[in-house]
């Protein structure tokens, strides 16, 4: 397993990654990834997906020569804010995921450390995250995040924190 630091320069890179975010997208929405962004609505996907990652920091686990998943995380300020005020000045840690074959043997933790250690180099006070699926609440507190008790107010998403 390795981290790799995603370039979105890379145009190889855009297309393999782009069918592992659709699918993140379409699972924690709910739907089945076709109904969340049709075929015949790859150009607005597209677009969605480099403004999504422009100016955050993005690590893309691979798994014998496969994207596996990915965290993406960034400082939150004016120019690229976090989901709920009051954390300026602090990481965010936007996304985070981990394909369903995937899962349980340890890569989330690694991917989350690798975020935590990039984001001390910030000297950030500490990182904030928006939980949106209850299953997950355990994960977070396992790596040592607080569930605020704080909602996010446009998708309804649990705002877990950490001070570092």
């Amino acid at each position: 397993m390795e981290l790799v630091n995603f370039n979105m320069q890379d145009e190889n890179m855009l297309m393999t990654l782009l069918p592992l975010y659709q699918t993140y997208e379409a699972e924690i929405s709910e739907e089945e990834p076709n109904e969340f962004y049709p075929a015949d609505s790859f150009d607005e996907l597209f677009k969605h997906f480099k403004g999504y990652f422009g100016g955050k920091t993005t690590y893309i686990c691979v798994v014998d020569g496969e994207y596996k998943g990915f965290v993406t995380f960034h400082l939150d300020c004016e120019e690229t804010p976090g989901y709920v005020d009051g954390y300026k000045g602090w990481g965010h840690l936007s996304e985070i995921y981990i394909d369903k074959h995937s899962r349980g043997i340890g890569l989330g933790k690694i991917m989350v450390k690798k975020a935590e250690d990039e984001l001390k180099k910030l000297d950030v006070k500490g990182i904030h995250l928006m939980n949106l699926l209850l299953e997950n609440g355990a994960f977070w507190k396992s790596l040592g995040y607080t569930d605020t008790g704080k909602i996010e107010p446009n998708e309804g998403g649990q705002i877990y924190e950490k001070y570092i």
